[in-house]
Parts: C-alpha cells; sequence; structure tokens
C-alpha cells in the first residue's frame, strides 16, 4: 500500500493562502486603477488574479469588505513611501520632499498609472476613495484609521525637529501634521481635477512656514 503524499506544513499553507490574498488584492488594485471602483465585475478581479469566486471568499466576505482590504493596501503602501521611517524616521523634511515627489509623479501621469510608474496612490484616484468612504462605513473607518497613522507618524517625526531645533518650537506636532496630511489629501485632488500645481513652490513655503531661522539641517 503507497505511503500517503505528505502534506504541507502549517507554514507552507499559511504562506500559499497569503499569496492567494495578495494576488487577488493586487488584481482588484489594477483593476480599479484602470477601470475605476464602481466597475470591475468580481469574476474581472478573480480572472486576472487567476483564482476563482470561491477562492476570493475565502479572503474576503463581500466586494465592500475587499475594497477595505484594497484602500487599506493602497494608503499604507503610500504613507511608507511617502513618510520617513528608518534610520530618517524622524527627518520631517524628507517627509515633506518624498510627498511632494509622489504628487509630482502623480501630476506628471496625469492621476492614472503609467507604463513602469504607478500614481500616487497606485493608480486609484483620491476621489473615488473618497466616495467609496462615504458610501461604506468599513471603508471611512479604514481609511480613518490610515489617516490618524499617519499623522501620529508625522507628529513624532515633527516633535523629533523640534527637539533639534530645525522646526518651531511655538507650533503643535499634532496640528502641523492633522493640516499636512489634510492638504496631500487635497492636493492629490487637485492633481486628479487637473488643477496646475507649483510643487516646488509649495514645498518651499511649507518649510519656511514651519523651520527656524536657516536653512533645514542636513
Amino acid at each position: 500500500m503507497p505511503s500517503p503524499k505528505p502534506r504541507g506544513s502549517p507554514r507552507s499553507r499559511e504562506r500559499s493562502k497569503q499569496e492567494t490574498r495578495d494576488a487577488l488584492l493586487d488584481a482588484g488594485i489594477a483593476e480599479f486603477a484602470a477601470h475605476g471602483l464602481d466597475d470591475p465585475s468580481l469574476d474581472g478581479i478573480c480572472d486576472r488574479a487567476g483564482f476563482t469566486r470561491g477562492a476570493f471568499y475565502v479572503h474576503f466576505r463581500d466586494r465592500d469588505d475587499f475594497l477595505v482590504a484594497v484602500a487599506e493596501r493602497v494608503l499604507a503602501r503610500f504613507l511608507d513611501a511617502v513618510i520617513a521611517t528608518g534610520d530618517q524616521a524622524h527627518d520631517l523634511e524628507h517627509s515633506i520632499a518624498g510627498f511632494m515627489g509622489a504628487v509630482t509623479a502623480a501630476a506628471a501621469a496625469g492621476g492614472r498609472p503609467r507604463r513602469g510608474r504607478s500614481a500616487a496612490l497606485a493608480g486609484i484616484q483620491v476621489h473615488r476613495l473618497l466616495e467609496a468612504c462615504v458610501r461604506s462605513t468599513a471603508i471611512r473607518a479604514r481609511v480613518v484609521g490610515l489617516i490618524h497613522m499617519a499623522i501620529g507618524r508625522l507628529s513624532q517625526a515633527t516633535a523629533a525637529a523640534q527637539a533639534v531645533h530645525t522646526v518651531r518650537r511655538d507650533v503643535s506636532p499634532q496640528h502641523v501634521s492633522t493640516i499636512l496630511v489634510g492638504a496631500a489629501i487635497g492636493l492629490l485632488t487637485l492633481v486628479e481635477i487637473g488643477m496646475p500645481l507649483d510643487f516646488d513652490a509649495g514645498r518651499a513655503t511649507v518649510e519656511t512656514l514651519l523651520r527656524v531661522a536657516g536653512p533645514w539641517k542636513r
């Protein structure tokens, strides 16, 4: 009697499950970027990912649950790209420059992804994401949570910059960060409607308002 085939280890099964989920999310991001949040069908998303609807429902309860996960992934990637981490975790200037660079790239791409390069939010337009927040309390709650996370990370960077006297001490790190994140959302929306913006001047203005006398320390 032949011996039974060895089953995959729990770790390998968990890795396979995560890879399936990641593939579905990446397919959703690509479909939403190309066709908007409302038009892509679940069948189209599953076909792009190479999985069945059955696999989809293993990972997501419904379309709204999937949209929540997509919003989380897109926003988290964007925040990780533009808010300084690692050795630069407390470098407010780096975060401002990173964000302006991302918005500039989005403007050059017309708010949509180009071959070999993505717009600021992986090609998913901010105003569409905000519309989804209006329709879904679950999406809104997750987006608000990510915004709070961004504000917290920027607050740490601002406080650290104040401690080394590169940012003025008479401003609240929390309030400064809330304004910067709000401005980020607004600027991305302006890019999407085609409003011409001078990003270099905008960055210089923010730096001038926040810094103490003299150039940013390098």
